[in-house]
């Protein structure tokens, strides 16, 4: 049992951050009255790292320990979504396509957070004036806790059946006057597809799903833009001046949506050191999706 003045008064010490909605979690939160305590029991050590192991390669690990990072992730639960009404369609993507997107392309502060979709092609429609409104207020309502909290990611799936975005750290609708937004952790991603499926072979219940990501260890300038005029919403820019004949580096944007969200492109792009996410570097666009990622939900 907890006395909750005392919570009370060591949470009224930092002043500045005892804003309202931390004063009304301190009241109603069960944590400021009764905590419960869990025994584990002990568990063997494991067995002592051996220098001379040759099973660890450049494949499976690195110097800088990734192994143990994505142990950890693999023991996250499921994405949690925001439910819709029962009206509204179907997500884009599947849940194991969530877990493998959030394991390969969000940082790891987003790994907990639930999952909100912010715009839908099917559900909203291709115009242009509502997926800015739908970005802005989201923008406004997250960014007021935190600018962190703005990012999202682009989910784009094509007539062909391919699914290729991006995840942008910074609004892909800026609030401000300047239409273009440098995301140094922004990055392209395609998800590899299943040729076992692709046949006609039934679908497994908790497939595996492989996702390719591009530049999201790049530490170029990379541009998330939006341009109301040119009615597009693009990936890319920031390779440098040229080559040593002034050209361009860039074959385009990484990715490209444009003509009402109805078509898009994608080519070689060298701030994400991407390839093109499609065989033929254009695509007519089948559905549409921006999610983000909710904070302080209790």
């Amino acid at each position: 049992i907890i006395d909750p003045l005392l919570v009370w008064r060591a949470m009224a010490a930092h002043h500045s951050q005892f804003v309202w909605y931390r004063r009304l979690s301190v009241l109603f939160s069960r944590y400021t009255y009764i905590n419960d305590i869990e025994k584990l029991s002990p568990i063997d050590a494991p067995p002592p790292f051996d220098d001379d192991d040759d099973d660890c390669d450049n494949n499976n690990c690195d110097n800088d320990g990734d192994n143990d990072e994505d142990d950890n992730i693999a023991s996250l639960p499921p994405v949690v979504t925001i439910q819709e009404d029962t009206f509204s369609p179907q997500f884009l993507l599947t849940l194991p396509q969530m877990n493998a997107l959030r394991k390969s392309v969000l940082p790891t502060g987003l790994h907990h957070r639930p999952w909100k979709r912010i715009y839908s092609l099917m559900r909203d429609g291709d115009s242009l004036v509502a997926f800015r409104k739908r970005m802005e207020d989201w923008n406004k309502k997250q960014g007021s806790i935190s600018k962190s909290n703005t990012t999202t990611l682009l989910v784009v799936k094509t007539t062909k059946g391919d699914v290729i975005g991006g995840y942008a750290d910074v609004p892909i609708v800026p609030l401000a006057s300047n239409i273009v937004g440098s995301g140094g952790r922004s990055c392209l991603f395609k998800i590899i597809r299943n040729m076992q499926q692709e046949d006609g072979e039934k679908e497994e219940e908790d497939p595996v799903v492989d996702v390719e990501v591009y530049g999201k260890d790049c530490i170029l300038s990379k541009k998330v833009l939006f341009s109301a005029s040119r009615r597009i919403v693009a990936f890319g820019g920031g390779g440098g001046d040229g080559d040593d004949n002034g050209k361009s580096l860039d074959d385009g944007f990484g990715l490209c949506l444009s003509d009402g969200f109805a078509r898009g492109t994608t080519a070689r792009c060298v701030a994400f050191r991407n390839e093109p996410l499609v065989d033929d570097g254009a695509f007519d666009v089948l559905d549409f999706e921006v999610w983000g990622f909710v904070f302080g939900q209790f």
